[in-house]
């Protein structure tokens, strides 16, 4: 598969007659001292960051390298790639054979976080602070659990823990993990080069377009990149405001074309469907199947054949760390969740079953549970006080997506059930507008 750099809008919008730079995007940040009539308000004076400390600022890369191990959750992960929340702040300063990370956090599943501040000057730094971070990554995936412990050891600690603890013990200072699970899950994520790379800086200007050529050598790697900004502000009265800002990401796919699209960096596999269930793949939802394809070897493949039918269907996986949402999307105001299957396998109808309660058509959820059920021999619907705890029973136990999805027989039965319920859905509101 050809990859190549598809620049569609060069960060440019172009109207019949004028031009539009797309710079930045925020006004002033002002401080209102109350929502009432002939309240103060101030404008908040914008800290910037220097190269290095002086007597005239304290602000610099390593500080604003010491305020992340502070506060990772300044972060915007939720917006970046969910599989990698409740950082820990592990060391700064880490040594490897490309040179010094500037912080390295982890999450308590075993996911590994690459930070590097810089600020932004040149075109030159720019770039060259993204090839440096891809090359820290390249070289930690070479590198044994043993070998990441100890290369830890030697650096700067965060917080001044004591250097002798082992990664597991100060990562579950604040949470409760296994510690055989916490070890396989790094090992692992160093074996394949599974990394979140943040880029951190202040008043990043960079035409993020110039920087998919180094993404292009990379993109079978599974690592994702974005550039994070923090503008940093003098509250009134002491103290500080953050302003994180997620300027552009990665998506992880194993084959595709890295492509500028709405000032984002992208990478998709050449199709015609840029969006939606085709081809996308993050670290969320490789974590995700490999959780389900423990307990049911080769479900994922099923689960991706699946998926591939249900974008004809205009469904689309929203997947989490803990579950996969089918959702439908009839119209740009309105959306239905057809199923929800957690990680462990499970398969819930109940969302499903007070949306149609709240649109008056709880027969048509009724009937897409029965049909479902049907699908499994010896499977049938609980019915409980509250119908929306009716589930599928298969054994006394809720039905699990690998009994859905056994054969190519049951997946169609499901499609099948789908449709039905979405053309009754539509033959429902095309009533309700005439009678309007």
């Amino acid at each position: 598969m050809e990859r190549q750099t598809q620049l569609d809008l060069r960060g440019t919008l172009v109207y019949r007659g004028c031009t539009m730079s797309t710079g930045n995007q925020y006004g002033n940040t002002l401080f209102i001292s109350e929502l009432k009539p002939g309240a103060t308000v101030s404008q908040l004076k914008r800290i910037h960051f220097t190269k290095n400390a002086s007597e005239s600022s304290i602000y610099d890369e390593a500080w604003l390298q010491g305020l992340i191990m502070s506060h990772p959750n300044l972060l915007p992960i939720d917006q970046i790639e969910p599989a990698f929340a409740n950082l820990v702040p592990i060391c700064t300063e880490l040594q490897s054979p490309s040179g010094f990370l500037d912080n390295l956090l982890l999450a308590p599943n075993g996911n590994i976080a690459l930070i590097e501040c810089k600020l932004w000057r040149n075109p030159e730094a720019r770039r060259q602070v993204i090839a440096q971070i891809i090359d820290y990554a390249n070289a930690l995936s070479t590198w044994t659990y043993p070998k990441l412990e100890e290369s830890v050891k030697m650096a700067t600690p965060a917080g001044g823990e004591a250097k002798n603890k082992s990664l597991y013990e100060l990562v579950s200072l604040g949470y409760e993990i296994d510690e055989p699970t916490f070890i396989d899950a790094i090992s692992r994520n160093l074996r394949r080069g599974r990394f979140l790379l943040l880029i951190v800086g202040d008043g990043i200007r960079e035409e993020v377009e110039s920087m998919t050529e180094f993404l292009q050598q990379h993109a079978g790697l599974h690592f994702i990149l974005s550039l994070v900004e923090i503008a940093l502000f003098e509250a009134p009265n002491g103290g500080y405001i953050a302003q994180p800002r997620v300027l552009a990401r990665t998506t992880s796919i194993e084959r595709g074309i890295v492509e500028y699209v709405d000032g984002r960096i992208g990478i998709r596999p050449p199709t015609e469907q840029t969006e939606g269930a085709r081809g996308r793949t993050t670290i969320t939802k490789e974590q995700y199947l490999e959780n389900l394809n423990k307990l049911f070897p080769g479900i994922s493949q099923k689960i991706n054949a699946f998926v591939e039918e249900l974008a004809d269907h205009n469904v689309v996986p929203e997947i989490g760390t803990n579950s996969m949402i089918l959702r439908w999307h009839p119209d740009s105001t309105t959306t239905w969740n057809l199923a929800t299957i957690s990680s462990t396998g499970l398969v819930w109808i109940d969302y499903l079953s007070n949306q149609a309660a709240n649109r008056g058509l709880p027969e048509l959820c009724r009937k897409y549970r029965r049909e479902l059920a049907a699908l499994i021999p010896g499977a049938f619907v609980k019915e409980t006080p509250k119908e929306a705890g009716w589930f599928i029973s298969y054994n006394g136990k809720t039905v699990t997506i690998d009994l859905l999805l056994a054969d190519q027989q049951r997946a169609g039965g499901w499609l099948r059930a789908i449709s039905e319920f979405q053309l009754a859905v539509s033959n429902a509101s095309q009533s309700e507008r005439n009678n309007l």
